[in-house]
């Protein structure tokens, strides 16, 4: 049975990504071989070693065979490749990114790097296009494809691409998981429950709100933080709150429970503490 014509455009995409990884791979290897070099000669021929590495992966796959690495990966092929298109397609690949890095870094001729800018542009503008048809027609996502007139071909006989959904599912839950925890868990008030809980199982006495202004010294500790207090804070019982702590209650709820005597705070009794001041008759 002859192989299927068809080729998903996920598989097409993918041996595209993948030739480009192969390449980057290869690339950032020949940069921990060269990393003790001087850097400048090492710039001065980076066109050059770019040139030759792409050379190097042309050589061990198109030339020798009708597919690159990327499509072996995926078990395709370009059905119809001859030796000239193979070295058309090695020339294409080649030298148009050796001129730009060549002559447009460099900066030698201004009207030149003018002129190499906008045959860059018009190539990605072409590259667009490509991609705009090849998503609406299926084949040839690469532009040098279509100037050659050649197509990725399946190798095997009717098979599926194998996906992991069960990944993907697991990937999904974690993400929505996190995000129900990022959301949610700012929005409840745990001071509250605490406190609402030691109440239920504790029994303290209220606080008579005449005698309760607060005095502070050097061993004067937060009442929920007991930490030495910060921007220190009152609202009606005879214990010290930071700012931030007695804030964070009250931006949630209007009234709460001292956590140390039980005294009923409120919002509107909530003030700074000033140690020149005398208790309240």
């Amino acid at each position: 049975m002859p192989a299927s014509p068809y080729v998903s455009r996920v598989n097409q995409i993918d041996a595209v990504q993948l030739d480009e990884e192969i390449y980057k791979v290869l690339r950032n290897q020949v940069k921990e071989i060269t990393k003790y070099q001087s850097i400048e000669k090492i710039d001065r021929w980076q066109p050059e070693i770019d040139a030759v590495l792409k050379y190097f992966i042309w050589n061990f796959s198109l030339r020798h065979g009708k597919s690159t690495f990327g499509q072996q990966l995926l078990n395709l092929h370009y059905e119809n490749i001859t030796g000239a298109k193979s070295l058309l397609y090695l020339i294409l690949t080649i030298g148009p990114a050796y001129v730009r890095d060549k002559f447009v870094d460099s900066g030698t001729n201004r009207n030149l790097t003018l002129l190499l800018d906008r045959l860059a542009n018009v190539a990605k503008l072409l590259d667009f296009i490509n991609l705009l048809i090849f998503l609406h027609r299926g084949t040839q996502p690469r532009i040098v494809e279509y100037l050659l007139g050649i197509a990725s071909r399946s190798v095997t006989t009717h098979k599926p691409r194998n996906i992991g959904y069960s990944y993907m599912t697991r990937e999904l839950l974690w993400h929505g998981l996190m995000e129900l925890f990022t959301t949610g868990l700012p929005m409840i008030n745990l001071h509250y429950f605490k406190h609402t809980f030691q109440k239920m199982f504790t029994q303290k006495k209220h606080v008579d709100l005449r005698r309760s202004f607060p005095k502070m010294d050097s061993s004067s500790k937060c009442a929920y933080c007991a930490d030495t207090p910060i921007l220190p804070m009152h609202a009606g019982c005879p214990h010290i709150f930071c700012y931030y702590c007695l804030k964070a209650h009250f931006t949630a709820v209007d009234e709460f429970q001292c956590p140390e005597c039980s005294t009923r705070l409120h919002v509107a009794h909530m003030k700074t503490y000033q140690t020149n001041s005398s208790v309240p008759s």
